[in-house]
């Protein structure tokens, strides 16, 4: 039987494909032609797009510049709310209080600072791993013009919880303590100790 079939289709092809016509009404296409909307598409979306990621990147938190160096340590105690669980494993249990920085491991140096102070930082970017997070300035920009860094927006609430104050700031992890370092900026230099 499969090669009577197969004999028959083979027939068929050789003798080629016949049109049977169309049976019934024909209605016209009624959604667009999704590759003449493409075809179509106007670049100047594709600029006001890139316009508007620009001006989303935009930050200008106004923070004053540090004129001295101060350092400040400090534990971060917590009192968990209900228990944290990663998979099946309990790593702190309700009411508990613990020291996050033993939970979680800051491996980066955080450094808050505005768009003009970032090249001061490059050098100090190749010995420490850094994230930067810039209070003034365009990051969409920074981060085009230094692809190899880690340049993100330094957020109000970010400020506020670590308790940021001026500019430049240095915040890392010394073992159980989170240190903030303000690093004095005069006269368009930054005094890094490190």
């Amino acid at each position: 039987m499969e090669r009577f079939l197969f004999l028959l289709l083979s027939i068929s092809l050789c003798f080629g494909l016949t049109n049977l016509g169309v049976f019934g009404k024909v209605y016209p296409i009624a959604e667009e032609n999704i590759l003449e909307k493409i075809r179509n598409y106007k670049i100047f979306e594709i600029k006001n797009l890139e316009k508007r990621i620009k001006e989303a990147s935009e930050i200008n938190l106004n923070l004053p510049y540090a004129k001295k160096l101060r350092i400040k340590e400090e534990e971060i105690v917590y009192t968990v709310p209900a228990d944290i669980r990663i998979g099946d494993k309990i790593i702190a249990k309700k009411g508990e209080r613990i020291n996050v920085l033993e939970k979680v491991k800051l491996r980066k140096v955080y450094v808050f600072l505005e768009d003009k102070m970032l090249p001061q930082f490059l050098a100090f970017a190749k010995r420490y791993p850094t994230t930067f997070l810039i209070t003034r300035g365009n990051v969409y920009e920074l981060q085009k013009k230094y692809p190899d860094l880690s340049i993100y927006i330094a957020f109000p609430i970010i400020l506020e919880r670590l308790g940021i104050e001026r500019v430049p700031t240095l915040m890392y992890q010394s073992g159980r303590k989170l240190v903030r370092v303000e690093l004095p900026w005069l006269e368009g230099k930054v005094y890094i100790p490190f």
